[in-house]
């Protein structure tokens, strides 16, 4: 027991912070006030409401493909009943308030919680890099360990100044590739890098494999409600499917890394996305700790703390964490106060 107690009491340093954003949408912007939680974890068991498309639809082909990614992206509207529930009965209907909807993805996250509307190993229609090619590494013939610098020269990729026997596609310079880079590893002491293309809608060079390979996490960013729950709510989303799939803080990208899209825009805009891994990483760890047994739950001492560990307004507050493993359970009290960036 004391292992958990020595990880919740290093959450504790992680204080939690009130901050202004700018939530982005194509309907409309707006301010709101994200106030985190007590620690970077979010006390309820994860809760997914089954609601598949019909595998007629034709944005479910019940195409199986391997998983390597997960993508990440939020859903560009803010009107407050356009939540998971909404998009769920979205790409279920292939329709969006009475015009056509093609795209599909396997998760919605809201407030109202998590809807799951493809099956995990079927391909989606929502990183834009089309279904035409599957996550693929080639050699490069450039060896090495360090970490990869890509580049294009002539046409060609190169990696730490050193050119491969990769072209880059027709119209891709260095200067347009996406934010995130391309992929490339290196497999015993040999560089490979991963399918590309250019997407001529962003004018950026990014990576295949979104579609086939990606499973797909839509977040609600809708006006009157918490955006910061939902950003949890996707983080223990995230958490369970890395350890379903035995996948990595590494697999994890955003809709960007495969389109050039500026998606998910409110993570992104806000510089919040290394937050967001964070609350993944954080997950991830509990996540462990309640296999082996444990249950680690939030009892409020505060008017302004939820159960779940959510704080609704700015001041200082204090709550007790629980820790049970068989018979044995042990209290101990917190105070904190939220910090204004």
């Amino acid at each position: 027991m004391e292992k958990v107690w020595r990880y919740i009491e290093s959450l504790q340093q992680q204080h939690p912070f009130a901050k202004i954003i700018q939530v982005y949408g194509w309907e409309e912007q707006f301010e709101t006030e994200l106030i985190s939680s007590v620690i970077p974890y979010l006390f309820e068991p994860l809760d997914i409401q089954e609601h598949l498309a019909p595998i007629t639809n034709q944005n479910r082909d019940g195409c199986i493909k391997p998983k390597y990614y997960i993508v990440i992206h939020d859903t560009g509207d803010t009107a407050a009943h356009r939540n998971a529930q909404f998009w769920n009965q979205v790409v279920w209907t292939e329709q969006n308030e009475g015009k056509p909807y093609g795209a599909s993805f396997q998760y919605v996250v809201g407030n109202d919680g998590i809807y799951h509307n493809i099956p995990d190993d079927e391909i989606a229609y929502h990183a834009g890099d089309s279904t035409q090619y599957d996550y693929t590494l080639y050699d490069t013939g450039v060896v090495g360990e360090a970490l990869p610098h890509i580049t294009i020269q002539d046409g060609t990729y190169a990696i730490n100044g050193i050119a491969t026997t990769i072209q880059a596609p027709l119209g891709g310079t260095t200067e347009n590739i996406n934010d995130l880079g391309i992929l490339c590893q290196s497999i015993q002491g040999k560089y490979y890098i991963g399918e590309t293309y250019y997407n001529e809608t962003y004018h950026r060079v990014a990576n295949r494999g979104g579609n086939n390979n990606g499973i797909g996490i839509e977040m609600c960013v809708c006006q009157q409600t918490d955006i910061y729950y939902t950003f949890q709510l996707a983080a223990k989303l995230v958490a369970y499917l890395m350890d379903h799939y035995h996948l990595t803080l590494e697999n994890i990208k955003q809709h960007h890394y495969f389109s050039g899209k500026d998606c998910p825009e409110t993570l992104r805009r806000n510089h919040l996305w290394n937050h967001f891994l964070n609350l993944v990483a954080v997950e991830s760890h509990m996540l462990g700790f309640t296999q082996e047994g444990y249950a680690i739950t939030c009892i409020p001492l505060s008017s302004h703390i939820l159960p779940n560990g959510r704080i609704t307004q700015k001041e200082q507050v204090a709550y007790q964490i629980c820790i049970q493993k068989g018979t044995k359970r042990e209290c101990r009290t917190f105070y904190t106060t939220v910090i204004s960036q």
